[in-house]
């Protein structure tokens, strides 16, 4: 029987990635209706494959697609097929420039005002993190060989084969800890510790499938619930800030090659990271963690990157300048060659969360041995004893 909590935890994270994206469109649909703009589709998912419902309410076509990864605001602009005349002030390129410039900007507006404001209810609600450098503490030590090694509960984690932890942020010091012995199945690595404010070195022994025998986990100083609107705000604006930046910094350490760019996550790994979250730490921390991705796909969309909104700005940015705009066959092209690298990407991302889901979910050889053993010894069941006895 499935876990009814896991499903219910991962339904109420699915939920909260579909505000943050039905809220995105929002902020386009919005300012578009304002400038005078016609909005003919609003559509949840990527425009490909089948549309999974349709309906037309007003002048606007609602639909979702079956690939929920996205969403998007459709103009008369992007349908060949339009009756809206090409002269129209209706359509998104005879706007003024402020106009474009303001619709282009309301998708990532809203996701940072959103962030701000889901970080600020967890802090009047439940507290939260206090600004400062994260710890990796070893929470629980599973096995004997860990505690020969020296390994203690609530030892803080410094350092790697001698390289510190970076100190990049909420939910990424923890993997780069724990990628670090994939390289060294069925060797040793040097672990740097900190011990009632004492610093020392453990030699612990890796098995084949990664394993080390203890889980680590990231902690923070908290907050008890803060009661001044205002000052949750603060706290908010800070703790986002400052967490999207050290994320940024090891994106940057990523492709400098000092962390495996395996670490990188996309949707399955967000939702099943998002869910169990939930689950073991509750609802908060799941609201936690929504607020921070609502500020990553602000500032991902600010990239100016073509098929993206910071392609756009781009353009109109070009178009400011220039006093002109590029040609459209010129934008189209930069466009297509964006989205084509955006699927690159997502291709890579959705590898390698398959594989982190494979190697998180797969039973170890101990398992196996144990659920094998388990098998053997295990009395006979009713079914099995009626069979023996029709013999």
């Amino acid at each position: 029987m499935p876990d009814l909590s896991f499903i219910a935890s991962l339904l109420t994270f699915l939920g909260l990635l579909s505000i943050l994206i039905i809220a995105h469109e929002m902020g386009h649909f919005w300012v578009a209706r304002r400038c005078g703009i016609k909005v003919e589709r609003f559509g949840f998912g990527m425009p490909v494959g089948p549309v999974l419902w349709s309906k037309k309410i007003g002048e606007v076509e609602y639909c979702i697609h079956l690939l929920l990864l996205g969403g998007y605001v459709s103009f008369p602009d992007d349908n060949p097929d339009s009756a809206i005349p090409k002269d129209s002030p209706q359509r998104f390129e005879n706007q003024p420039l402020i106009n474009r410039f303001a619709v282009a900007i309301a998708g990532v507006t809203v996701n940072a005002l959103l962030a701000w404001v889901i970080m600020a209810g967890v802090y009047m609600g439940w507290g939260g993190p206090k600004l400062g450098h994260e710890t990796v503490v070893l929470a629980t030590v599973k096995n004997e060989a860990a505690h020969k090694a020296g390994i203690h509960p609530g030892d803080i984690v410094k350092a790697v084969d001698g390289q510190p932890l970076p100190d990049a942020g909420t939910f990424i010091a923890v993997p780069y800890f724990t990628q670090a012995f994939e390289s060294h199945k069925n060797g040793t690595v040097l672990i740097g510790l900190e011990r009632q404010g004492k610093l020392l070195d453990v030699e612990v022994r890796v098995n084949k499938d990664g394993k080390i025998g203890f889980i680590p986990e990231q902690q923070q100083e908290q907050l008890g619930p803060v009661g001044n609107p205002l000052d949750a705000i603060a706290y908010s604006v800070d703790f986002l800030n400052t967490t999207i930046y050290k994320n940024f910094v090891a994106m940057g350490q990523m492709v400098t090659g000092r962390l495996n760019p395996e670490m990188l996550s996309g949707p399955i790994e967000i939702v099943s990271m998002g869910s169990e979250t939930i689950e073991k730490y509750g609802i908060e921390k799941g609201l936690m963690l929504t607020a921070i991705i609502s500020m990553i796909l602000a500032v991902m969309n600010l990239l100016p990157i073509p098929a993206l909104d910071g392609g756009h700005i781009l353009f109109i940015l070009i178009e400011a300048v220039k006093g002109s705009p590029l040609r459209k066959e010129v934008q189209e092209r930069f466009t297509q060659a964006g989205f084509i690298g955006l699927m690159v990407l997502m291709v890579f991302i959705l590898y390698n969360d398959s594989q982190k889901l494979v190697k998180r979910y797969a039973p170890s050889e101990e398992g196996k041995k144990a659920v094998m053993k388990e098998l053997i010894t295990a009395p006979p069941s009713a079914t099995a004893k009626r069979h023996a006895a029709e013999r």
